[in-house]
């Protein structure tokens, strides 16, 4: 007796419809997982922006603490700024809605300013010669001197660092103008990662003319007071961070070994630029803002103002 077929094909066709039906869960569900991930992409997107408009807002507020402080301290001064001023003191993580800020203020003025090396500067001679000595300070290439040189120069119309800088996986060319952050550092021939960690602590890029104010100088910047000066002579100047000189010539009372100082002119005991830190965490979310602030105590353009603001660190 022969048997239909009929029946074999009603398996086959319900084997086939069970197949496209699995298929359509299967893509149903993947269109669904896409949608899904899709749209907390989207929210978490849209969340990071709500953070970061918030941290901004909170970074201006950190602004304006610190310019309340320096008014503060302004008005406490003795004539002079020192190292415990209360714009030293940090302000510690606090809880906002949202996550929690902090902040910090340096005194940039205790720091050797770049900018003072721009050959177009009249004094860029003198502190050629100090930047070397603290180049010396801090065990580091003299050679640095130049290059730095080099980079601002707008006189020269080609240097043998220009091919260094075309050479690179990137080219670039030199800036042929003033530093306008310290990070530029990492851009400048021989200048490496490690010279650059050792360099940066002791630097910054502030307008030309910028003195160093010794109650805030570290012990390699006290350094560059004299070519004669040692390491236990700027630590005793130094005084373990405590300096309180009410004019210059009160360091040469501190260390009667150092006879003089080498252009007095470039030292002063007062501070026009600070750097104000915000570190801002809103969710676990880190934002850390940097706010370089000029204080002027007299004159036409007198007052507090923000001059630049950054992300991260230096």
């Amino acid at each position: 007796m022969r048997h239909s077929p009929f029946p074999q094909c009603g398996k086959r066709q319900r084997g086939v419809a069970l197949l496209v039906a699995l298929l359509v869960v299967a893509l149903a569900t993947i269109l669904i997982a896409g949608l899904l991930d899709r749209g907390e992409l989207a929210a978490a997107r849209t969340r990071n922006a709500l953070r970061e408009e918030q941290a901004q807002a909170y970074a201006r507020g950190l602004e304006n603490y610190a310019a309340e402080v320096l008014t503060r301290a302004q008005a406490q001064s003795l004539g002079y700024d020192a190292a415990d001023s209360i714009w030293a003191i940090p302000l510690p993580p606090t809880p906002v809605p949202g996550g929690t800020i902090a902040a910090q203020m340096s005194d940039l003025n205790g720091r050797f300013n770049l900018n003072n090396l721009d050959p177009a500067y009249d004094t860029q001679g003198v502190w050629l010669g100090k930047f070397v000595l603290l180049l010396n300070a801090l065990k580091l290439d003299p050679a640095i001197a130049n290059h730095i040189v080099t980079w601002m120069d707008t006189t020269t119309p080609a240097s043998a660092d220009d091919q260094f800088y075309l050479a690179q996986s990137v080219p670039y060319r030199r800036a042929l103008r003033p530093f306008a952050h310290v990070s530029e550092l990492r851009l400048v021939a021989v200048v490496d990662g490690e010279t650059y960690a050792a360099l940066a602590p002791y630097v910054t890029a502030l307008p030309k003319g910028t003195p160093i104010n010794v109650n805030t100088a570290s012990v390699p910047v006290l350094m560059t007071l004299s070519s004669n000066m040692t390491r236990e002579m700027a630590q005793a100047i130094w005084q373990q961070g405590g300096a309180h000189y009410s004019d210059r010539n009160q360091v040469l009372k501190a260390q009667p070994a150092l006879v003089a100082i080498d252009h007095p002119e470039c030292y002063g005991v007062q501070s026009s630029y600070f750097m104000a830190r915000g570190l801002i965490t809103l969710d676990g979310l880190p934002f850390e803002f940097d706010s370089l602030i000029e204080n002027r105590v007299s004159g036409a353009n007198g007052g507090i103002r923000v001059l630049q603001r950054s992300r991260g660190g230096d």
